[in-house]
């Protein structure tokens, strides 16, 4: 439907440029008479110039509000949680999320020289790392208090590299730190009363269905704005966390790339090497893993398809309403031309040039005033309330830059619903009778 909708559009704002070159080409007068008459009415016109300016300017500001949305987003949650590739072991996509532990993948680190050894991929890597998830028990023995955590094994050089979804606001990074070392969710912390240089104990399950506990010191509070997250969060060494689960393998492999563009032909190789090395792996996406993206991607997609109609009805409206109160007023005048020797077409044609022109204009001066807007929105950024689940606002800004559609929709609104809302006046000028018009008027 939306692609039928771009085509039809598109087709409409062709007819109207071919209809003004060729109007400028054949019958220069027209063009000068319809540009004389379009601001005959300054107050009127002025209006309907205004509100399609407003309406160009709302869906160019919201729609690079979104595009900056859409793009912070992706890259959160490539850097953060997916990287552009995942590796699992063969099964877990469909049974392992139950017990993840059970489908870790053996002999990581000789899969990971072999990546990065590949001529072919090699050079498209960035940093491959390997993370083990798991969940068990925290407990500060000072406090007397414990809660549930759920973990993750990293590699603190390779994740920096990844990125992180958190910041630490206590303490250091891993990367800074002993093997027995942690850093908590400032939400575990508040709960059992730790900080810089507690000691805790951990309690897990390891693969085998057996426990195994370990006592770790904690280097460093984190905190994402995520109180779920904050309140659950625990991350250790890869190393220490194979110790404490009692297992040398890792789950899954995260691949982040130089360039996101490579990211088809990455995972074509990446699946080639795993059948040439007979490995029982299969690989993933970020697009085929980040569930809450796209969910996020189509919930904004629908309100800003929502709000492009509105906009586009009202501008219509507008538009028609200048045009049409135009007829009315010109009805003697349009009368003079039909016994002067204009065809009804010429007359029509008249009329759905002022509008082509109202469309133009609008069009020109959407783009100029909505780039002004957002560069102004940009030196700062606009303060935002807490999405849904997060503690702390955010800053929005404007990404109008990278996106040719955000340019294409804006004229296309202006310049479609200009020529949409001139056919009808153009037709009832067209057919008003000479005899009629001056017996009216």
């Amino acid at each position: 439907m939306s692609e039928l909708l771009y085509y039809l559009a598109n087709a409409i704002i062709v007819y109207a440029l071919l209809l003004v070159l060729w109007t400028a080409l054949r019958r220069p007068t027209s063009i000068r008479y319809a540009l004389a008459n379009l601001f005959r009415q300054r107050r009127r016109s002025g209006i309907t110039l205004i509100a399609i300016i407003m309406g160009g300017v709302a869906v160019f500001t919201f729609g690079g509000f979104v595009q900056h949305s859409f793009s912070a987003l992706r890259e959160q949650t490539i850097r953060t949680n997916l990287g552009h590739l995942q590796l699992y072991r063969e099964g877990y996509l469909t049974s392992g999320a139950t017990n993840p532990l059970r489908h870790g993948i053996p002999g990581y680190q000789q899969i990971k020289q072999v990546l990065a050894a590949d001529p072919e991929l090699g050079p498209m890597l960035k940093t491959v790392t390997g993370q083990i998830e798991f969940s068990g028990i925290a407990s500060h023995y000072e406090s007397e208090t414990s809660t549930f955590i759920s973990g993750v094994g990293i590699e603190p050089a390779s994740s920096l590299t990844l990125g992180a979804l958190d910041r630490i606001v206590l303490g250091s990074d891993l990367s800074r730190i002993d093997g027995l070392g942690v850093t908590i969710g400032s939400g575990v912390a508040k709960g059992i009363g730790a900080g810089y240089d507690s000691e805790l104990d951990l309690l897990v399950v390891n693969p085998k269905g057996g426990q195994n506990a370990m006592s770790v010191t904690v280097r460093g509070v984190m905190e994402s704005g995520i109180k779920e997250y904050d309140d659950r969060s625990l991350k250790m060494p890869l190393e220490t966390a194979q110790a404490l689960l009692e297992t040398v393998q890792a789950s899954p492999i995260i691949i982040l790339l130089n360039d996101p563009e490579q990211t088809a032909a990455a995972l074509e190789r990446v699946e080639a090497i795993i059948a040439e090395q007979g490995l029982k792996l299969e690989a993933r996406p970020w697009s085929e893993l980040a569930v809450y993206y796209h969910q996020v991607v189509s919930l904004f997609d629908g309100i800003f398809f929502f709000i492009k109609s509105i906009v586009s009805v009202i501008v219509v409206f507008m538009i028609g309403n200048t045009l049409m109160m135009n007829v009315v007023e010109r009805t003697r005048e349009i009368a003079t031309l039909r016994a002067l020797g204009l065809t009804q077409r010429e007359v029509g044609r008249l009329f759905i040039l002022e509008g082509i022109f109202i469309g133009l204009l609008g069009a020109a001066l959407s783009v100029a005033v909505g780039i002004g807007l957002a560069e102004l929105i940009n030196v700062n950024g606009l303060p935002m309330p807490p999405s849904p689940g997060y503690t702390k606002g955010y800053l929005a800004f404007i990404l109008w830059d990278e996106d040719f559609n955000l340019f294409w929709f804006t004229c296309a609104l202006a310049i479609v619903t200009a020529v949409l809302a001139s056919i009808i006046p153009a037709k009832r000028a067209s057919k008003l009778l000479i005899a009629e018009a001056f017996r009216f008027t």
